[in-house]
């Protein structure tokens, strides 16, 4: 082995094991978020061919992260009583908490799927390594590793079962062996494109942004070097590849289940967009399988109308600014400098700018425009590609920066990458609430943005500790998530507005009352229970649970008379 590929594999081998351990550490310390349920008992049924289960996604991502799962106790009999319609609403969530908090060991289940998608981490840093050192050379692409590593929103969805991070690994993959396809066409480049493009297609359904922006690149480049026709054919193999693909993970079967007669049809209560419509034609025609092509059509229903929080205001058709704020506050200060750095070297270098930027600043600006103008503002997770794309950006500002004196590259580097432990120590071991030192740090956070940004249901092993530590055998809980409080060994009365699943209590008073900050917040209550909550707002703290719980102590009744009814 050469020394090049050994400071090389031993880069990638300490980012490797740095990187899953600080993952490892933090979700060993959380409860399941509010999608992870679904997620996780989706992947086990899908590994018994039955997709009923949550079809807003296709199935690659949730099989892979279940894929060590081999005891999974469920009973699928109680779906085929369910309307399709009943089950993909509330049906579902119940569904997922019983068979997942009453039938199994929940934990035990999610750090086995938490830990595959950590791999999936791992693998995304390796293609962000890869592409910057290909590009910039070997120390711009180590620092690009080293601001991935500690990159609070990837390592946050890294370490969920979730989709967000796994799309974004096989989105990334793909825009980088489309660069290498367009610098050198050759089988090897052609494959990675073809699997990747595949991966990402049946992983998440936002991936389909890929077919304009590789129409878009693929068509520069045959306009470049006269390669119109090569280019055609390129993307007609990716789409039979990717139909193909679609077909296999559902097993080659049209039914989500072995029940022909259970199907799914969803209809919208108003006008669906003209793709939706042809998502219907195809679904007539059985084109695609039923939980595939009914599912993006579900994903369209519910981005119509979602309730949305940002710096004190709620609507339910969100802001098309939400976004470029959201990025701009959760992102780590030094990434943001190094990212305007990227953008200026990009104009400035303008000649080269269809040799590599185009491939990074293009699909960015597709997916960020195309976020701006859903109605579905709950998380900057929504746009996660981003944030490789951006570091890769900001690698080559570092770039410029290693060309400098010593003392200035010395002073630089010590700036930039102090500043990105600083700020993400201020976070760990809850990367999911991390935003950076704009707006005050992790402290501040709610004052601006909720849900996945902030509190998605990820601390009730946090509330319990605290319980244990402070003599507390019951507490009064105003939860926003999925988790079961009791299978935390949480004694509480769940108060109006916690969660989906329960009946809900009046509090136990005097005592503690903790409320998750989405709920405090209101995000997704109607004006009674928005007052009924209200007088928290300017009430002493007593203490916060990992940023997400609010701990307050009440003696006697807070809310007003007539909403306590």
């Amino acid at each position: 082995m050469t020394r090049e590929r050994m400071r090389i594999a031993s880069v990638l081998f300490a980012f490797a094991i740095v990187f899953t351990s600080l993952c490892v550490f933090s979700y060993t310390q959380k409860s399941a978020t509010w999608d992870e349920p679904q997620h996780l008992v989706r992947g086990c049924l899908g590994w018994r061919g039955d997709h009923r289960f949550d079809p807003e996604h296709p199935p690659l991502l949730r099989l892979w992260d279940t894929l060590p799962i081999r005891d999974f106790k469920c009973d699928t009999t109680v779906i085929d009583k369910i309307s399709p319609d009943d089950f993909a609403g509330l049906g579902q969530f119940q569904y997922a908490q019983i068979t997942l908090y009453k039938m199994n060991d929940a934990d035990r289940l999610l750090y086995r799927a938490r830990f595959m998608n950590v791999l999936l981490g791992v693998l995304l840093g390796v293609l962000v390594f890869a592409w910057a050192y290909e590009w910039l050379g070997f120390w711009p692409a180590t620092g690009a590793l080293v601001l991935f590593a500690f990159e609070p929103n990837l390592m946050a969805h890294s370490s969920l079962v979730t989709t967000d991070l796994g799309s974004t690994c096989f989105i990334f993959g793909t825009l980088y062996f489309l660069w290498r396809t367009c610098r050198q066409l050759s089988a090897g480049n052609l494959t990675g494109l073809t699997v990747f493009f595949v991966l990402a297609i049946i992983s998440k359904f936002t991936a389909i942004l890929l077919a304009p922006i590789i129409i878009i690149l693929l068509g520069i480049w045959a306009y470049r070097y006269k390669k119109i026709g090569v280019a055609a054919g390129i993307v007609v193999g990716l789409a039979l590849a990717a139909w193909l693909a679609i077909w296999a993970i559902y097993g080659f079967q049209y039914a989500p289940s072995a029940n022909p007669n259970w199907l799914f049809h969803f209809e919208s209560d108003r006008p669906l967009p003209v793709a939706a419509r042809l998502v219907e034609w195809a679904d007539a025609h059985q084109l695609f399988p039923n939980a595939f092509s009914q599912g993006l059509i579900l994903t369209q229903i519910k981005a119509q109308s979602r309730g949305a929080y940002l710096a004190g205001a709620i609507n339910s058709t969100g802001w098309w600014y939400y976004f470029p704020f959201a990025f701009l506050i959760k992102t780590p200060v030094a990434l943001l400098a190094l990212l305007a750095g990227g953008l200026i070297l990009a104009g400035k270098l303008w000649r080269k700018f269809l040799d590599t930027p185009v491939f990074i600043i293009l699909p960015a600006l597709l997916y960020v425009g195309t976020a701006m103008t859903q109605r579905l503002n709950i998380g900057v997770r929504h746009i996660l590609p981003v944030y490789p794309l951006a570091i890769l950006l900001g690698a080559s500002a570092l770039t410029w920066l290693l060309r400098r004196e010593k003392q200035t590259i010395a002073l630089g580097l010590i700036g930039l990458f102090g500043l990105t432990g600083f700020e993400f120590s201020r976070a760990y071991p809850d990367p999911l609430s991390f935003f950076n030192t704009l707006i005050g740090g992790p402290d501040n956070g709610d004052k601006y943005l909720v849900d996945s940004n902030l509190d998605w249901g990820q601390d009730l092993k946090g509330l319990k500790r605290w319980m244990d530590a402070n003599d507390v055998r019951f507490i009064n809980l105003c939860y926003f998530g999925t988790a079961d409080p009791a299978y935390y060994g949480i004694q509480c009365a769940l108060l109006p507005g916690s969660m989906l699943l329960t009946t809900s209590q009046m509090p136990q008073l005097p005592g503690y009352v903790a409320i998750s900050v989405t709920n405090l917040r209101g995000v997704y209550f109607k004006e009674h229970l928005r007052r009924f909550y209200a007088p928290f707002l300017t009430q002493r703290l007593v203490v916060k649970i990992g940023q997400s719980i609010l701990i307050y102590r009440c003696e006697t009744s807070w809310w007003p008379p007539a909403s306590g009814k």
